[in-house]
């Protein structure tokens, strides 16, 4: 059982978080034609992280159960438009819920061989809702305190797009 916990906190949940801000770093990158996006595991501060890049995504990786994913080069681009800021902010909470559908068809239709394709996908659809729920995060929240979900910047960004002038 404690191997188990280990597993999910130390691994598969970092994982998760990787590949959620993977969906907002793609978008970024293919939206923009010189965008480039900085993905953060822990606090978005590139003091004391592992550092690499592959092509325009540069990742810094700390330990933590927090990620960001952040455009690295804004100054440099047009601002982006309501468009493509939809585009960004739904892409992390799509990447969970598809990791998480993925995983758990993996493990119905598994014969044991992937142990951990559904902690996988549990802990992908937890960070799908914690992410898709329109809220600013609470100060126990640890790095992401005061910070808004990816659900509230797309409720903002949405209700933005539909004002009327």
């Amino acid at each position: 059982m404690i191997i188990e916990l280990f597993v999910i906190f130390f691994i598969l949940l970092p994982t998760s978080i990787l590949l959620h801000e993977l969906g907002h770093a793609l978008p970024i990158i293919l939206s923009t034609t010189s965008g480039e996006a900085n993905i953060f595991l822990g606090t978005p501060h590139k003091k004391n992280k592992l550092a690499f890049s592959i092509r325009k995504i540069h990742f810094y990786l700390g330990w933590g159960f927090s990620g960001f994913c952040l455009v690295s080069n804004y100054k440099h681009i047009p601002p982006l438009s309501p468009a493509q800021r939809l585009f960004i902010d739904t892409g992390g909470p799509v990447f969970s819920l598809v990791a998480g559908i993925i995983a758990y068809g993996v493990s119905i239709s598994s014969t044991g061989s992937f142990y951990y394709a559904y902690p996988f996908a549990a802990v992908n659809f937890c960070l799908f809702l914690m992410s898709a729920i329109p809220v600013t995060y609470p100060g126990f929240a640890g790095a992401l305190a005061g910070y808004p979900s990816d659900g509230l910047r797309i409720y903002q960004n949405l209700r933005e797009s539909f004002k009327t002038t």
